[in-house]
């Protein structure tokens, strides 16, 4: 999904009157925009459009990554939402802990070496030695404790990132040795710790000048400061270039020059591979896995996202579709392996329960919906109905790849058991107008939601009222979410997820249809790129190889 084009829509809408700037920062937020990133950009000017590919020669020592999201956020790591840009900051910065395989559950060390549970809301974490933040000063714990205490809320200054935490205080014990405390017990706290980037203190704190107390925060928007293994050497609208840090606490990476560029389309991509001026492209969509699985010298590199694609069903909608023997109907009429195998393809497979397949605690429910008109019309009179009720769809192209396929095939098979669907396939801008206008035209969507791996990330926003994107106020739910994320004890809080799963497959406030497919080709002289579920891409063990 390109935020940054989300943005444009929303800007101009805003500059128009058409949208309040309450609205504004609702209808982003909709869209996985936080709340501080959306006021920021709210009175910014409009992104350029993207420059023309500019080739470049071969032999030049660069490793070159096209890219299929807009850059649009400042390089402060806590104001913003944006993926691309936390994928950046992975090669700038580095977090206390890391997830480096498909395995989420399991956590490297970074800048913290070892670590250990002391209580329920105490975490005690022994810090690496010896690094250095890109302009010299020393790594310490002073630096965790400015970090964490800013990113997670326990300060008075307001963060993006403060949304995934609870509130989390530093002790500091030594130079190299820092004590976690949550305001309340906190489950998923090392999972939102293995990407959030430790900054030095001295770019956050205020400034003892009270002419300019926020100068080195303005500072680290404008230029990121990290401990990572490469350093931003040059920043331009569409293209971010990097260098090896050679100095880097886990060994100078091979590759010198990195440069992620900005490529909206996804042909242009692939040409630039094919032709040599690129060595790597994200997003590739999946028209265009056979032509890379036929050609000599390119490589794949596919995983499943940890990414729920659903039919979104408008929880506040009037009755029937209050029923959830009516959305059940809706599941058993939907071809969801059909969606997959023939059109989404690559890494993508069918969602076997709400949050995603890889995440923790995922567990495959009963029964699996399929396409059976006879268990859909079982289902119907169940409700309470002897017809299936008229359906409002509507499909986005921009969004997730072949969105109108998709919605075309939901449609056929939803006319194929009976139902009248309206099917509405647009863009962006119209989606905002369907979802917040006052007459909310919309009643399904075919929409996403990302997780780090974590089931709360995966639940909370969806689901929690007050405020759930769905709509959904069930008190059921809501209890069941606060208490995944403060059990500690791993066996009790997955008893808890359990229950969680199966009471939302029973009531189906949305239909998960699928999981994302993440896919970058290469070329084969690029070895050691690594992709991950949560669409973290790391380049500092990659070589690039010239023969």
């Amino acid at each position: 999904m390109d935020q940054g084009a989300i943005l444009d829509v929303l800007q101009a809408r805003l500059r128009a009157g058409e949208i309040t700037r309450r609205q504004f920062v609702q209808a982003a937020a909709f869209f996985g925009i936080g709340a501080v990133a959306a006021r920021d950009v709210a009175g910014a000017a409009p992104r350029r459009a993207p420059h023309a590919f500019a080739p470049r020669a071969q032999g030049s020592g660069e490793v070159r990554f096209l890219v299929a999201e807009a850059f649009w956020a400042n390089w402060h790591p806590y104001l913003h939402t944006a993926q691309i840009q936390s994928r950046i900051e992975q090669q700038i910065f580095d977090p206390l802990v890391r997830v480096e395989s498909d395995d989420i559950a399991a956590l490297s060390p970074a800048l913290a070496e070892t670590w250990q549970n002391v209580d329920e809301t105490t975490w005690e974490f022994t810090l690496r030695q010896g690094v250095t933040f890109h302009n010299g000063q020393p790594f310490t714990a002073a630096d965790v404790k400015a970090s964490i205490e800013l990113a997670t809320g326990a300060t008075a200054e307001e963060t993006s990132s403060a949304a995934d935490f609870v509130p989390t205080t530093v002790e500091i014990v030594d130079d190299f040795t820092v004590r976690l405390v949550t305001a309340t017990p906190f489950a998923p706290l090392l999972s939102g710790l293995n990407t959030l980037p430790i900054l030095s203190a001295a770019d956050i704190q205020p400034s003892d000048d009270p002419a300019t107390p926020s100068a080195g925060i303005e500072a680290l928007k404008a230029a990121p400061n990290g401990t990572g293994p490469f350093r931003l050497v040059d920043d331009q609208n569409d293209v971010k270039t990097m260098e090896a840090n050679p100095d880097y606490w886990g060994g100078a990476p091979a590759i010198q020059t990195l440069v992620w560029e900005y490529i909206q389309d996804s042909q242009t991509r692939l040409n630039a591979l094919l032709a040599g001026q690129a060595d790597a492209i994200d997003r590739v969509p999946p028209e265009h896995l056979p032509i890379l699985q036929e050609t000599p010298d390119i490589g794949l590199i596919s995983t499943v996202g940890l990414e729920n694609v659903n039919l979104w069903i408008r929880q506040d909608a009037p009755p029937p579709w209050d029923n959830p023997k009516l959305r059940e109907a809706v599941a058993w009429s939907i071809d969801r392996e059909a969606l997959v195998s023939a059109l989404v393809g690559g890494a993508s497979e069918v969602a076997a329960t709400h949050i995603p397949n890889k995440a923790l605690y995922a567990a495959a429910q009963e029964p699996v919906y399929t396409f059976d008109p006879e268990r859909a019309m079982a289902a119907l009179a169940e409700a309470g109905l002897e017809t299936p009720p008229e359906v409002p769809l509507w499909g986005v192209t921009g969004f997730l790849p072949r969105g109108r396929e998709v919605a075309e095939a939901i449609t056929d098979s939803l006319q194929q058991v009976g139902f009248p669907v309206q099917l509405q396939v647009t863009d962006v801008a119209a989606i905002i107008d369907a979802l917040f206008s006052a007459d909310k035209p919309g009643l399904m969507f075919h929409l996403s939601w990302s997780s780090n791996g974590d089931p709360h990330t995966a639940l909370a926003t969806l689901y929690h009222s007050p405020g759930a994107w769905t709509g959904a106020d069930d008190p059921t739910i809501d209890d069941l979410i606060d208490q995944g994320a403060a059990t500690t004890d791993p066996a009790a809080r997955g008893d808890v997820y359990a229950e969680l799963q199966a009471y939302l497959w029973q009531n189906l406030p949305h239909i998960p249809l699928y999981n994302s497919d993440f896919t970058i080709a290469h070329r084969a002289a690029l070895q050691g790129v690594v992709a991950l579920p949560n669409f973290m891409t790391y380049f500092n063990k990659a070589t690039l190889t010239e023969g």
